[in-house]
């Protein structure tokens, strides 16, 4: 069953144009190929790897042939959780390492961080020593991927700033000089106090500022990282997914 979306409003058509933009750079497809209103979009690749897109009503498939011919005998569209592609791979399904996130997308500033003048450093240090306090998987699924600068890493204000604990960060990278990818990140022992909307808010507003879309990735399952998302006024359209073949 489809993991059920943060309520959230509709999300801006030309905004949503611009995102699928960026996602057909990432992937490799013509500029247009995903401003239509079909349900379908595909796109035939060289690999064996696989992604499945849905983006508001339209989901693409991009991979080899076979894929592609096996998605035509599927109904409806993928949807949050793995079921579709895992249908699509069949009986190959033990030989690809499937992924999943759910796609959420900002698109206006906020004003409210419900923090009065908090200490905010931007010193990736800062950042590392608050990943040192966290498990793997943590800190696995925030900085997944390298993130390249933008870091915003809340303070503990007890201490001088160089010796200061670092309670939650979140930092951003560029895709395609369109999106911003957004991180968010919080020590275990400090979790349920806003930290992480104070950083995200900050984050999120640099991104808007700098002429970006802030996106949102969430695993399916990570109800707590979709929840933020939603307060801070992000808008869930989509999901992708990803089988690579194993060695």
């Amino acid at each position: 069953m489809n993991s059920p979306l943060p309520a959230a409003g509709p999300f801006d058509r030309h905004k949503l144009d611009i995102v699928r933009l960026a996602w057909c750079r990432r992937l490799q497809m013509d500029d247009r190929a995903l401003d239509t209103d079909a349900d379908r979009v595909e796109h035939v690749v060289a690999t064996e790897d696989i992604t499945v897109l849905r983006l508001a009503e339209t989901t693409a498939i991009v991979g080899p042939p076979w894929a592609v011919e096996a998605s035509r005998a599927l109904a409806g569209q993928a949807g949050t959780d793995r079921d579709w592609i895992s249908s699509l791979l069949g009986s190959r399904s033990e030989r690809y390492e499937i992924d999943t996130h759910t796609l959420a997308y900002g698109t206006d500033i906020g004003h409210s961080i419900d923090v009065h003048d908090p200490l905010i450093s931007h010193d990736a240090a800062h950042a590392r020593n608050l990943a040192a306090h966290c498990s793997e998987a943590d800190v696995a699924e925030a900085f997944g991927e390298p993130v390249s600068r933008n870091w915003f890493t809340l303070l503990g204000d007890d201490r001088p700033a160089d010796s200061a604990h670092s309670l939650a960060s979140a930092g951003y990278s560029e895709e395609q000089l369109i999106l911003a990818d957004m991180r968010v990140l919080t020590d275990p022992d400090h979790r349920r106090r806003g930290h992480a909307q104070v950083v995200g808010r900050l984050a999120t507003n640099d991104a808007i500022d700098e002429g970006l879309i802030p996106q949102w990735r969430s695993r399916p399952e990570n109800t707590t990282s979709r929840r933020l998302a939603a307060r801070l006024g992000y808008v869930e359209i989509g999901a992708c997914h990803t089988a690579v073949l194993g060695p």
